[in-house]
């Protein structure tokens, strides 16, 4: 994870998207994401797990690529007929989920 980082700028521009996410958890991911902390760092200043620290990172940045948070990166070798069928099944369900369906 450290080598996701992000301008104050961009992070800037995330924040209404990060609604949900409590002003202090905003702040330990800024940390992280702009700061350039470590997550064991932010964990220990914030009192928080690593673990905790690593999911309000994650949350960032799928909010910042406009990915739900609960959906995982898999990156796989495959052949190509089988990397095309991957990829056609992400912008269908990236579809899907700009309908809100």
């Amino acid at each position: 994870m450290a080598a996701d980082k992000m301008t104050a700028k961009d992070f800037k521009a995330v924040m209404p998207r990060l609604k949900r996410m409590t002003v202090g958890s905003v702040d330990i991911a800024r940390r992280v994401l702009v700061d350039g902390i470590s997550q064991v760092d932010a964990a220990n200043e914030s009192g928080l797990t690593k673990q905790r620290v690593g999911a309000l990172v994650k949350a960032v940045l799928a909010a910042a690529r406009e990915i739900p948070a609960d959906w995982e990166q898999v990156e796989v070798w495959l052949p190509p007929e089988l990397a095309a069928q991957v990829r056609q099944m992400a912008t269908e369900a990236k579809a899907r989920i700009d309908a809100g369906t």
